[in-house]
């Protein structure tokens, strides 16, 4: 299990509620078996200071010689790689990137990585495309699933995102991949508005897996965009509870910042209850 504190599979890039994303790691999985420095998808501008550009600049240059020689070795392209993209030469690393990931196909990091740059671009049928070549070598790759998610979503093809996942998640049964693709289909059907078969399916993986703070940590998440701020602290709690030491510290934090959140609401305005009316999900 990844804590860093805590990678849940999330098809979102934006932080939910006060900074709870950013406390927990940024709530994705960072790109498995790939380059570890692209964690984050970190690039150095290149309006930054002249020196650092310079000096970036004489490193690539050199092994771009080697490169075109033919005489790079697999750390000196894998450096390359690193500095073309720190150069925000976006299309010299797509060209590098295919060699290596045609070169080692093992490794799906470099095609998720490569996925990623295409998307970047504006070519999404070539993103999808390396998703697709990941996925045929291995099917319950999560990282790569969440990618191609959020591809079909971005297109509006919410129904096939969902059957992908739910067929992935049948086929995954017995396997690590199987709370993670849970949980992420859990994120899609939040999304989509099916937040009763979101919580279903949560407390699901509540009771397969009492020992992972997981799925109590995405099930309080989800209370918590639902208003449901009472459920959501003490599923929180439960969560804690089931966490390494190292993580409890940021699961208060969090618990804080809700408790903070719920204070800084006005207070509902008191109106005199229509014949018939419907109370909001989470009371």
């Amino acid at each position: 299990m990844q804590l860093g504190p805590f990678a849940l599979p999330s098809l979102r890039r934006d932080q939910l509620g006060p900074g709870v994303w950013a406390l927990l790691g940024g709530g994705a999985l960072l790109v498995s078996g790939g380059l570890g420095w692209w964690a984050g998808r970190s690039s150095l501008p290149v309006d930054g200071p002249t020196t650092a550009i310079e000096q970036l600049r004489s490193r690539r240059d050199g092994l771009e010689g080697r490169q075109r020689r033919g005489r790079a070795t697999a750390v000196e392209q894998q450096q390359l790689l690193r500095l073309r993209l720190a150069l925000g030469d976006r299309e010299g690393a797509i060209d590098l990137l295919e060699t290596l990931a045609d070169r080692e196909p093992d490794r799906p990091g470099l095609r998720l990585l490569l996925a990623d740059l295409r998307a970047q671009a504006g070519d999404r049928a070539g993103a999808e495309r390396e998703l697709r070549l990941v996925l045929n070598r291995h099917p319950q790759d999560v990282a790569a699933l969440r990618e191609l998610t959020r591809l079909r979503l971005a297109r509006g093809d919410g129904n096939q995102a969902e059957a992908d996942l739910r067929l992935a998640l049948t086929a995954s049964k017995g396997q690590p991949s199987s709370l993670p693709l849970a949980l992420l289909l859990a994120d899609l059907l939040q999304r989509r508005g099916k937040g009763a078969e979101a919580d279903q399916l949560l407390r699901e993986q509540i009771a397969s897996h009492p020992d992972d703070p997981r799925p109590l940590l995405a099930l309080a998440l989800l209370k918590q965009q639902q208003g449901s701020g009472e459920e959501a602290r003490r599923l929180l709690a439960e969560a804690r509870q089931v966490s390494p030491g190292l993580a409890r510290p940021v699961l208060d934090r969090v618990a804080t910042a809700w408790s903070l959140s719920d204070l800084r609401r006005p207070p509902a305005t008191t109106t005199t209850p229509a014949s018939g009316g419907d109370r909001p999900n989470g009371r």
